[in-house]
């Protein structure tokens, strides 16, 4: 007897459907687990990593995602047949990463980790000939070219396109290439004639991507699976408590544990899952991370709504050993979660008053320590309060963010206290976990994206991400607290009102025309902190 899935079943399974972009389009509606085998989809992929080392950003300890590419490249490079249909494109040379940081994990530090890169895996990744290491500034635009060649072969021969993206997110779906963000929009110019296309991409916020925001903007009609919500955070697995080393996003394993799953259920059954049942397989594998995977919000969608297929030809991914492949790497031993820190003492005015703002900062509530853009600050500020020796540039550009962070959640706060609104402060509360539990998604969209277009957040120059907090916690008292659209609207537009208020508080701060354009006051969120604090006194 066939077995079926509703997938209305399981509120936070995120399925979107293409004809609402929502998950109302299964409300009622059951899918079959199981198929008869189909014919192997021939594939073309194409892998695009958009993070870089500025800064040493693509360190071990402070950032997850190289360890995703890698992973990936080593578990679909079965055969050196397959090399000519795969493309990887990075502007950061893995020989020189290598050279510098030593080695990469993925995987569980209390569990199953593995190498992924390292000294001994160098000669198999540049051996296939299919990475390719581009310039920084060009990256976006060889990937966008790159695309079109490809979609166009791909069209041509009768191939399934597989496009696998890994970088860290904006809050406004972009994801960070090189110095670029690529957007959906650049995407669907290129794909807007394609079918046979999967994505699946690691960035924060890329749920954004599977969802419509407006009657003007169209879906992306393509298999997806997309780590994150449109206003969460994407997840890695927790830093190593030996030497703190990150080790890839907890969405791209569960990908891959339930790819090995599928190869040992078509032995058992004989026939193979549905794409819907191997969507299903992930969001278990992720509740069954515990806490960690109850936070994260893997989007699925399937090109024109179909299902049903064998999960093989609605991804596009070849039927393969990924058990023997994730095997064949080195397995490192587990290492317990690295402990939070208390405050120690450490020579140097500029440490201390990092040390000082890393007390208050670790106070506020600023999220998980293993969402994507808490990774790499929060490992710096824990080693800072356990006596770590970092150079007179790494601290001075980790007093910036933390300070920048800080002013911002002061920001938010004293915005929402000039609508006039009782609501707890922002430092007291995480509005992620809330805004996770909360049923009416498309509301919290809609805030989310107003408070997006009228810009609500202040970003000083020189930090490249903005922090989330401020964004979610007011989204999170204006859904809580109105009793309608019309009150929410109502306070977004006086608290934009109050916004240009505080501005002009800011050049006055600052003295006015001649030291508001002054470089160096500019791009010191520091001065944006402290400015912030007067006009709350």
């Amino acid at each position: 007897m066939a077995t079926t899935i509703r997938p209305a079943d399981f509120p936070d399974f995120h399925v979107i459907g293409r004809q609402t972009g929502t998950q109302h389009d299964f409300v009622g509606r059951e899918f079959l687990t199981h198929c008869l085998p189909d014919v192997p989809p021939r594939h073309r992929i194409l892998a695009l990593l958009g993070t870089t080392d500025i800064g040493n950003a693509a360190s071990p300890s402070e950032d997850g995602w190289p360890k995703d590419m890698a992973d990936h490249q080593h578990s679909l490079d079965v055969v050196r047949a397959l090399a000519p249909n795969q493309i990887w494109l990075t502007c950061e040379d893995p020989e020189t990463l290598v050279a510098k940081y030593h080695e990469y994990l993925h995987g569980d530090s209390n569990g199953d980790r593995r190498v992924v890169l390292d000294t001994m895996r160098l000669p198999d990744i540049l051996g296939t000939g299919n990475l390719r290491v581009v310039p920084r500034d060009i990256l976006l635009e060889r990937y966008l070219n790159t695309l079109q060649e490809q979609a166009t072969e791909a069209a041509r021969l009768g191939e399934h396109l597989v496009l696998l993206i890994f970088g860290h997110g904006t809050t406004k779906y972009g994801v960070e290439v090189g110095g670029s963000i690529l957007q959906i929009g650049d995407l669907r110019r290129v794909l807007l004639n394609s079918s046979q296309v999967t994505i699946f991409t690691t960035s924060c916020y890329s749920g954004g991507w599977l969802v419509l925001h407006g009657m003007n903007q169209q879906p992306l009609d393509a298999t997806a699976i997309a780590s994150a919500g449109p206003d969460d955070c994407s997840l890695s697995w927790p830093l190593s408590g030996s030497i703190g080393r990150a080790s890839g996003s907890l969405a791209a394993t569960a990908v891959l544990r339930c790819l090995v799953d599928a190869e040992d259920e078509i032995k058992e059954r004989m026939e193979h899952p549905t794409y819907i049942q191997l969507a299903k397989s992930i969001y278990d594998c992720m509740k069954g991370m515990g806490t960690l995977g109850n936070s994260q919000q893997i989007h699925f969608s399937a090109e024109n709504d179909e299902w049903e297929s064998s999960y093989q030809v609605r991804l596009g991914l070849p039927l393969t050993s990924y058990k023997e492949r994730w095997q064949s790497l080195r397995q490192v031993p587990p290492s317990p979660s690295q402990p939070g820190s208390q405050l120690a003492g450490a020579s140097g005015r500029s440490l201390k008053r990092l040390q000082y703002l890393a007390k208050e900062y670790f106070a506020s509530q600023p999220g998980a320590d293993n969402a994507a853009p808490n990774v790499g600050l929060h490992s710096c500020l824990k080693q800072v309060l356990n006596r770590a020796s970092y150079s007179k540039e790494k601290v001075q550009e980790l007093t910036e963010i933390t300070a920048y962070r800080l002013g911002a959640m002061h920001e938010a706060e004293y915005l929402w206290k000039e609508t006039g609104a009782e609501y707890p402060s922002i430092f007291d509360i995480d509005p992620s976990q809330r805004l996770a539990k909360m049923s009416d998604k498309e509301l919290i969209m809609k805030t989310w994206s107003m408070l997006l277009t009228y810009d609500i957040n202040t970003t000083p120059i020189g930090i490249r991400r903005p922090h989330v907090k401020p964004l979610q916690y007011l989204t999170l008292a204006l859904v809580e607290t109105c009793q309608s659209w019309a009150v929410i609207e109502h306070h977004v537009k006086a608290m934009v009102g109050k916004k240009k208020a505080w501005y002009r508080f800011i050049f006055k701060e600052w003295q006015g025309n001649r030291v508001a354009h002054d470089e160096g006051v500019r791009r010191n969120p520091r001065a944006f902190l402290e400015a912030v604090k007067k006009i709350r006194q």
